[in-house]
């Protein structure tokens, strides 16, 4: 039955709540969020025309709260709720509950959603497709640990109910299998409400590339083109691109027919993806189908021109397929990154805090939630949004976005641009020389050398750049630099390396020395929380947050803290001194915020070095802390399900 929504309830939050009221607003829709106290800062409840909040503390009385949400739809006045990605998108039960209410559903059916969320079905239903799939087993730990004996390792573990990398865990041998099954069913629990598990044989070389899908529920589908996403870390995805590059015409129309097989053969109905591994001979194997849309839609809506958020509702709405397939046409290369809050030069533990500043370039798409203000909650993934570049080549692609991760900007924070930087410069991306493990077998190479391009970066646009901050300003008196005369010399700490600098004016130039080498700047412009300027006919473009006692510079990705006693309220900063230093050989303290969710040692336990203490989850990522010597367990400060903050105290030892 073919109908208009006049109003829709998005049951998430985050970036993918924001596209889809944005969507929804071009389409003349009226939206009603959703949100958990900690989210009420956040851009989805802004933007949308009224928001409902969810009471509760955990994720079951919050986004997963299906009653609720319903009941909210039912008080807005919605015809349809939209699930986003994630979440309950993929939980069958909450679209039949959706639909039982006299609600659309935006996504594919609740049998759908069973028959191809839970993997051994697909796999079933695919194999009787002629699509050619990897073998495996699935079941309760006790089921796979007997049947396991007729598959080689090393073995995949992941949850049978779910996706996104979650318990996903790689087994070399049978030693680590009972271990790696028990931490991906409390995975697999938590997250999808389902402890059953899937193992099969782990292809090492694979490449991840799928294939974006619409049905309009009667048999007809289309096929989108296909992307790669073979870039990951720990199996989340964290650089995708469309089309794929470097395979045959021959590949690519074969990975299309399959997912119109499968498309067509279960009447599937609004946005999917049917997820495939190529191998080195270009060999294609189904791995599973994902019944929503994807995190890295942006691509395809780049090199297509359509807006897959506005497919997705018309088709829920029964209007039908847009477009027939011969009328979709692919132009250009796309690329997107996952911007997020963590620090790649520290284990990439999540980044707290609250973000100061965004600023981005105008020639990007910035797919995001955060603005000036957000504060970041450990209970969510890390992903702060997603920065997208299109243009006409694959080439100029890799070059935009090399642009774009130096022009963009989150204050306050620590992000991982500069080690997407450092991968988009890779030789073997660039070359599209690369595998799912690529990251995993390469980031020893990957962070030394984002150790090195830190290393060699020079202090000099740094320190200039804190200079024009803090002292610069337009004057027509020629011996005035701001407030400070001219030939003033100036004592900046770069980073605790003390920096001397002398200025003075030169024609049109202002002419900094540094070691008595003398750089010429000009053409000073401002913009928010970015400085650019020409240094010596180069354009440089640095951006600057003001933090407790010192000035934060972003240039070229990488963050510098600079201070200086001639600006106030920085004097005290050298009088600074680490009260902890004799007591952290008798401590383990919290370098990360999240929530405890498991401790193995107890008062009086006997440690060897290595030995596992607590299990800690921040952002969705689960981190083992370890004791760092051979030690007595003297205190333990925190229990199961006690949310930590960063530096708190979590163990005490002394010696054996």
């Amino acid at each position: 039955m073919k109908r208009k929504f006049h109003k829709i309830l998005i049951a998430n939050r985050g970036e993918i709540a924001v596209r889809i009221i944005r969507t929804a607003q071009k389409m003349g829709i009226r939206t009603a969020a959703v949100y958990a106290s900690d989210d009420a800062g956040s851009l989805h409840v802004a933007l949308a025309d009224e928001a409902f909040l969810l009471d509760g503390s955990t994720l079951s009385e919050t986004y997963l709260n299906q009653q609720k949400l319903v009941q909210f739809a039912k008080e807005a006045g919605a015809d349809a709720i939209h699930p986003g990605y994630g979440f309950l998108s993929e939980n069958a039960a909450f679209a039949a509950l959706v639909e039982a209410n006299c609600l659309a559903f935006i996504g594919a059916t609740p049998e759908q959603i069973s028959l191809m969320g839970e993997k051994t079905q697909a796999i079933d239903f695919v194999k009787e497709l002629g699509v050619p799939v990897i073998p495996g087993v699935r079941g309760a730990v006790s089921d796979i640990i007997r049947d396991i004996s007729g598959l080689e390792f090393p073995l995949l573990v992941k949850a049978a109910a779910g996706g996104g990398g979650k318990g996903m865990q790689i087994v070399e041998e049978a030693s680590g299998l009972p271990l790696a099954l028990q931490q991906a069913q409390r995975q697999a629990h938590e997250y999808f409400g389902n402890g059953e598990l899937f193992v099969e044989k782990y292809l090492a070389q694979a490449r991840h590339v799928e294939v974006q899908l619409m049905g309009d529920g009667n048999g007809n589908a289309v096929h989108l083109f296909e992307r790669d996403c073979s870039l990951q870390r720990r199996y989340q995805k964290v650089v995708e691109e469309a089309p794929a590059p470097n395979l045959t015409d021959e590949t690519k129309a074969n990975l299309h027919q399959f997912a119109l097989q499968i498309a067509k053969a279960s009447k599937y109905r609004g946005a999917g993806t049917i997820e495939f591994l190529v191998d080195e001979r270009e060999n294609c194997w189904f791995l599973e189908m994902n019944t929503r849309l994807q995190v890295e839609h942006p691509v395809t809506e780049a090199i297509t021109g359509l807006d897959l958020v506005e497919w997705q509702i018309d088709i829920a709405a029964g209007n039908g397929l847009p477009l027939k397939q011969d009328e979709i046409q692919a132009c250009g290369h796309a690329i997107e990154v996952r911007i997020c809050a963590e620090d790649p030069q520290h284990q990439f533990v999540p980044s707290s805090g609250t973000i100061s500043a965004v600023q981005f370039p105008d020639n990007v798409r910035w797919d995001s939630f955060v603005g000036a203000g957000s504060q970041l909650s450990p209970a969510y993934d890390s992903m702060l949004g997603k920065l997208v570049v299109h243009a006409a080549s694959r080439r100029q692609a890799i070059a935009d976005m090399s642009q774009a991760l130096y022009l963009h900007f989150l204050g306050g924070i620590k992000t991982n641009q500069s080690f997407l930087k450092i991968l988009t410069a890779d030789d073997a991306f660039r070359s599209m020389k690369i595998h799912t493990k690529y990251i995993e077998q390469k980031l020893p190479d990957l962070l030394q050398e984002l150790e090195d391009t830190r290393g060699v970066i020079s202090p000099a646009v740094p320190a200039i750049a804190y200079i024009l901050h803090h002292f610069y300003e337009e004057t027509t008196d020629e011996n005035k630099f701001g407030f400070w005369r001219l030939n003033q010399a100036f004592e900046l700490d770069v980073d605790g390396k003390i920096c001397q600098i002398n200025v003075r004016k030169h024609k049109k130039d202002y002419l900094f020395f540094i070691k008595n080498e003398p750089l010429a700047v000009n053409r000073v412009f401002y913009n928010n929380n970015c400085v650019s300027f020409n240094l010596n006919g180069k354009k440089q473009d640095v951006f600057w947050i003001e933090k407790e006692n010192l000035t934060e510079i972003q240039y070229q990705t990488f963050r510098f803290e600079l201070k200086s006693k001639q600006v106030p309220g920085q004097v005290s900063l050298n009088r600074q001194s680490s009260k902890l230093n004799g007591e952290l050989q008798s401590r383990i303290v919290a370098d990360l915020f999240g929530k405890v969710i498991d401790v193995f040692v107890a008062a009086g336990d006997k440690l060897i070095k290595g030995q596992n203490l607590l299990v800690i989850e921040s952002m969705k990522t689960e981190f083992t802390i370890q004791s760092p010597v051979d030690a007595v367990v003297k205190t333990i400060h925190v229990t199961k399900g006690k949310i930590v903050q960063d530096k708190e105290i979590l163990v005490d030892l002394e010696s054996q």
